[in-house]
């Protein structure tokens, strides 16, 4: 391998990992992003090769956050074993609780998908602001405002949802969460 396509091997790493959890995942991406490159440059001539590059690895890391997304989702549905019951805690409040949570998934399944991204990261993967800005390359004011947002909507999801005064949650139609 010569030394520039090291170089280039390094900094397209870096920017990967602004959107990858783990340094397997960024290393595997930038594989990925540098095998549909060859394949595209084998097809036909490529312009601006380097752009080209950066743009499949940003594609193809956008992807892996959007299916970690939706396994999150199948994760929470996995994990509500009617088996498991938690000692002291009636029954009703948690079935209660297991429901409220589902709906919020389903809320967060709704959000815009920058407020998604946003909110998992922040919340399921447990970054800071900072660090979530950093790795979608947006400001930590715009960090706050998206959760916020989130939040907000995941709430307004949820309380539409619930049968007033007792305790059950609907089960039926589709979401009324708004996008912007």
């Amino acid at each position: 391998m010569t030394s520039e396509i090291k170089r280039l091997n390094a900094r397209l790493q870096r920017y990967v990992s602004r959107f990858c959890s783990t340094r397997e995942d960024a290393e595997d991406l930038t594989q990925e992003a540098f095998l549909r490159v060859l394949e595209a440059g084998s097809k036909g001539d490529i312009q601006h090769p380097q752009a080209y590059l950066y743009r499949t690895a940003r594609n193809l890391s956008l992807n892996l956050l959007a299916s970690k997304s939706h396994q999150l989702s199948r994760y929470i549905e996995d994990l509500a074993d009617p088996t498991v019951i938690e000692d002291g805690v009636p029954l009703e409040t948690q079935v209660s609780h297991e429901q409220r949570l589902e709906l919020f998934c389903r809320a967060a399944l709704e959000l815009p998908e920058r407020c998604r991204e946003v909110l998992l990261l922040r919340k399921v993967y447990g970054l800071s602001q900072q660090q979530v800005a950093a790795r979608l390359g947006i400001s930590v004011s715009t960090v706050e405002k998206h959760l916020a947002k989130a939040l907000t909507r995941c709430a307004a999801y949820v309380e539409h949802r619930e049968v007033a005064g007792t305790g059950r949650v609907e089960k039926t139609g589709p979401s009324r969460c708004k996008r912007s």
